[in-house]
């Protein structure tokens, strides 16, 4: 099999990346043999080879039974480099960014993409050596977010943190400590930088210093914490219920 591009897997993402952009599909694989699957008329529409391939193959193939019959291998997106984003948003006046500090569970790695996308963050970023990759599971998790979402890969989160403030972004963080800020009180400035970090080790100790607001998530159950693609889709709602626009993904 050709050894270029990346695979993606199940019904919606792939379905979600026909509608966004179809030039980016090499091949769909599968293993349902239902012709009559609207998702066969779909790919067949944009001239897309497809391959068949039996179903625990296919599961071999993506390291999880939970392709729903169907892998697609996709043309990999361009890299986005944080200069090139500062320059393609230079008109923005508001402008959200999430980065991702230690996220290694495919699973909320990708739920936490399918929050972005639906409140309009501008860019995730995420360091190459502290967390989860973009994962066949994580791509299905995320509902195919993954693939529309404008992502940038580096190796310093602090240095890049630093970068972002430097144009115009504020950084915040959450956490529990008395100089935290009450979530539903805080005003979000127009181009914000919300750092989130892992359920277990949470943002690293650097970030947060580095961050220029630190805020709480207030409680009113007897479970006294959110899941970190829970409490990320909490926080973004908060920010984009005060900057109505809508972010446009590139």
């Amino acid at each position: 099999m050709r050894n270029h591009g990346h695979l993606i897997m199940g019904k919606n993402p792939i379905e979600e990346l026909l509608k966004k952009d179809p030039s980016r599909f090499i091949e769909v694989i599968t293993s349902s043999k239902s012709k009559d699957d609207p998702l066969f008329s779909q790919i067949k529409a944009h001239h897309i080879p497809i391959q068949f391939m039996g179903k625990n193959q296919l599961s071999d193939l993506v390291g999880s039974d939970s392709h729903q019959s169907f892998v697609a291998r996709v043309k990999r997106r361009p890299e986005m480099s944080i200069g090139e984003f500062l320059q393609s948003t230079e008109s923005k006046t508001d402008s959200c960014i999430l980065m991702l500090d230690s996220i290694y569970d495919p699973q909320n790695l990708g739920t936490i993409y399918r929050a972005a996308e639906c409140y309009g963050v501008d860019l995730i970023i995420f360091s190459k050596n502290r967390g989860s990759n973009l994962t066949p599971a994580a791509t299905k998790a995320s509902v195919g977010a993954t693939e529309l979402i404008p992502t940038c890969i580096v190796s310093n989160l602090a240095n890049t943190l630093k970068e972002l403030q430097d144009n115009g972004y504020w950084a915040m963080t959450t956490n529990i400590g008395k100089q935290a800020q009450n979530l539903h009180t805080f005003e979000f400035p127009e181009k914000s930088l919300i750092i989130m970090g892992s359920e277990g080790e949470g943002v690293q100790p650097l970030l947060t210093k580095k961050a220029d607001f630190q805020l709480y998530i207030p409680m009113h159950g007897q479970i006294d914490s959110l899941n970190v693609s829970q409490a990320t889709a909490v926080i973004l709602n908060s920010y984009r219920t005060q900057h109505h626009s809508n972010s446009s993904h590139s």
